[in-house]
């Protein structure tokens, strides 16, 4: 077949079932909520609405106003032309390049930026100042993550990284794909960055931006926002299930039907499971930001650091080690804490990360061993993860004497122990000859430190008791 019509089919496929990817989350946020929700086709009638409605439009406002409605949508449309969504191999496939890419998320950003300021509205100066921060947080991880997979699969676009058939065996993969979530988050104003319902103007960043926009001009951007979150939730899941893509220059109809049929699967699981991650979550204060892009930045930063290692040694790091990573630095930040909600979290983080060593063994263990390994992080999960975490918080309400409990090193001084401690752990147990245990080194180095910074923990936890 034609990669041409390939591209064709799937531009028009984006934008017919764009608008139903925002509904289904607001009809699906609603039914948790305990209410019935407006139809998730609404978002149709809502558009076509807008395009009859007058527009109001400022007389200070420039050209850049009546523009940006179209290079915002122009952008959007772009991303769903030139990445592989559907097709690999299209026709505009060579510009899927990662690089252009970012260019263009920042192009749309730039000029919603611009819309913002042109009007001259104290609400879009402050939302347009927001975006541009967080565009400029956003750009470093985008380029950081896929600069990752291009290394490992020798191809610098995102077509080509998709056709090598992704394994995820290897943990850079997964921290990849965790970093493109967090990174898609904030790109299309979702939680935890940004309320897309807020009605409190002193919260928003892109809501702020876009409120002077009415008629057709709000319907294009609103468009474009819609395009943009169903491109990266189907892009996601094609990095989850990259085997279900077509190849633009061999295919069939009845092949098409059954990828599209797919394709719109990927867009009610990612629009249900954003619904779920919205429902539970609040959105967080503009000065934490930086916590978030942080997160993004060091899981995408440890992906390519594992990636190199692996590439070194010429050997794939396996997942118990990364969690094992995960468990000791968990533990570690419990040390410069003193607020007990803090210590908690990172109490529960570390209990995951042993619950997640036990299940990333399975493949590697005798059969007969799996069923303990499943018992004991069913368990580790149920226990550590959520009820000694909750139990220990209801009490901390009942005695608010608990909140904080008191260091005995301040934050930097506890942080310096540890690290020692670490250090002194690993060089005794690296001149200590144990038969067996060549291959399980990396858990026996993290068992021993768990235990000997839980003691001089407890101790801390004794003292104020």
């Amino acid at each position: 077949m034609n990669p041409i019509i390939a591209t064709l089919i799937q531009i028009v496929f984006i934008l017919l079932i764009a608008p139903l990817a925002p509904g289904l989350v607001r009809f699906v946020k609603a039914r948790l909520q305990g209410r019935k929700g407006a139809s998730p086709f609404l978002s149709y009638i809502t558009l076509f609405t807008l395009l009859r409605k007058e527009m109001v439009i400022s007389d200070v406002t420039s050209w850049i106003f009546r523009a940006v409605p179209f290079v915002v949508l122009g952008s959007s449309i772009a991303l769903a032309m030139v990445l592989p969504l559907i097709f690999t191999g299209g026709s505009l496939a060579q510009l899927s390049d990662f690089l252009v890419v970012a260019g263009i998320l920042v192009v749309g950003s730039i000029f919603l930026v611009l819309g913002g300021l042109d009007a001259g509205s104290a609400f879009g100066g402050m939302g347009s100042s927001r975006e541009i921060t967080i565009a400029a947080l956003l750009e470093p991880v985008v380029i950081l993550i896929f600069s990752t997979l291009s290394f490992m699969t020798n191809s610098s676009t995102i077509d080509g990284i998709l056709k090598s058939q992704i394994n995820f065996s290897e943990p850079y993969l997964l921290l990849s794909v965790i970093a493109l979530i967090l990174v898609a988050l904030a790109e299309n104003a979702r939680y935890p960055v940004d309320n897309p319902a807020t009605h409190l103007e002193l919260t928003m960043v892109h809501e702020a931006m876009v409120l002077e926009y009415s008629g057709k001009y709000l319907a294009l951007l609103e468009y474009a926002s819609a395009i943009k979150l169903t491109v990266f939730s189907v892009l996601i899941a094609n990095f989850l299930f990259p085997a279900t893509l077509l190849d633009a220059f061999s295919w069939s109809a009845g092949n098409l039907f059954g990828v599209v049929f797919l394709a719109i699967a990927k867009i009610i699981a990612v629009m249900i499971g954003l619904a779920f991650l919205e429902s539970m979550i609040v959105k967080m204060r503009f000065y934490r930001m930086s916590e978030y892009f942080s997160i993004a930045f060091v899981v995408a930063f440890l992906a390519m650091l594992v990636a190199l290692l692996s590439s070194y040694n010429d050997t794939p790091i396996k997942y118990y080690i990364i969690f094992s990573i995960f468990t000791v630095i968990s533990v570690v930040l419990l040390f410069g804490r003193v607020r007990l909600k803090a210590i908690l979290r990172y109490y529960a983080f570390s209990s995951l990360s042993i619950a997640m060593i036990a299940l990333s063994l399975i493949s590697i263990v005798r059969k007969e061993e799996i069923i303990h390994l499943w018992i004991f992080a069913i368990f580790t999960i149920i226990t550590k993860v959520l009820a000694v975490p909750y139990v220990i918080s209801h009490i901390g309400h009942v005695k608010k004497s608990l909140t904080n409990l008191p260091s005995f090193l301040r934050p930097g001084k506890s942080y310096f122990l540890a690290i020692i401690l670490l250090m002194l752990i690993y060089f005794t147990l690296k001149n200590i000859s144990i038969v067996g245990l060549t291959e399980w080194n990396a858990l026996l180095y993290t068992a021993v430190a768990l235990i000997v910074l839980g003691i001089i923990f407890f101790r801390k936890l004794w003292v104020f008791w």
